[in-house]
Parts: C-alpha cells; sequence; structure tokens
C-alpha cells in the first residue's frame, strides 16, 4: 500500500508514526493497561522498531545511496531506541530503562530492514 502514497504522505506517516511510538514509549507506566502476554513489552518494542524501520526505509528509499541510507537508519534508530531507555531510566519515576528492550528493538530494526529487502526482491 505504501507504494501508492506519495514522496511525502509517507514521510508524514513515518513521522506521526515515531511521534506516536515515543509517546507511548515514555507514557507513565502506572497509566499503561496491563497485558496478560508473557514478555509483551519485548514484544511491542520489537514490533515498534520493525514497523519505524520500515516506514522510515519506505519514506527514504529514493533520497540517496541505499547501502548509506540502511546504515544511516539503523543507527538512528539503534542510538533512538537507547535515548529513550535512558530517560526512561533517569527522568521517571514509574519507567526504568532496560537493556533487553534496546535488545528487542535491535532486533525489530533487523526485522523490518529484512521486511524491505525481501519487499525490494519481490517487487522489482
Amino acid at each position: 500500500m505504501l507504494h501508492l502514497l506519495g514522496d511525502k504522505s509517507r514521510i508524514w506517516l513515518a513521522i506521526v508514526a515515531h511521534i506516536s511510538a515515543t509517546v507511548a514509549m515514555l507514557w507513565p507506566s502506572p497509566d499503561l493497561p496491563d497485558i496478560d502476554v508473557p514478555m509483551a513489552d519485548k514484544w511491542a518494542h520489537f514490533l515498534v522498531f520493525g514497523v519505524l524501520y520500515y516506514l522510515w526505509a519506505s519514506a527514504l528509499q529514493n533520497r540517496g545511496h541505499i547501502l548509506g541510507l540502511t546504515l544511516k537508519l539503523v543507527f538512528a534508530l539503534f542510538f533512538y531506541g537507547i535515548i529513550v531507555e535512558v530517560i526512561q531510566e533517569y527522568w521517571y519515576v514509574s519507567r526504568t530503562g532496560d537493556l533487553m528492550d534496546v535488545l528487542a528493538n535491535t532486533i525489530g530494526i533487523l526485522l523490518g530492514l529484512t521486511a524491505i529487502n525481501v519487499k525490494e526482491k519481490l517487487y522489482r
């Protein structure tokens, strides 16, 4: 579906998703619903970062050398995830940073990278 959207629409979709993810990850913990799924927090990080990578890569794919873009996007999202965990650890009383969240973020980024590569191979 993203190929039907123009470049600007894809960029706005990525921006809105990124802002929404940031709000969700920094929302005070007592206000979040309890979900009875094992490792729900890790699954959420995994999926959010996979989707963020996919959306950003789709939005920016026509903007430069693909390898350079891929590396920049992987590192940008990786460091963004670390920054979120640092903020949770040091600026929130009700949230704590977690290295396992960083690992889940990284695996999610790799999922998004894989999805983009598969999409590119299918639609060449």
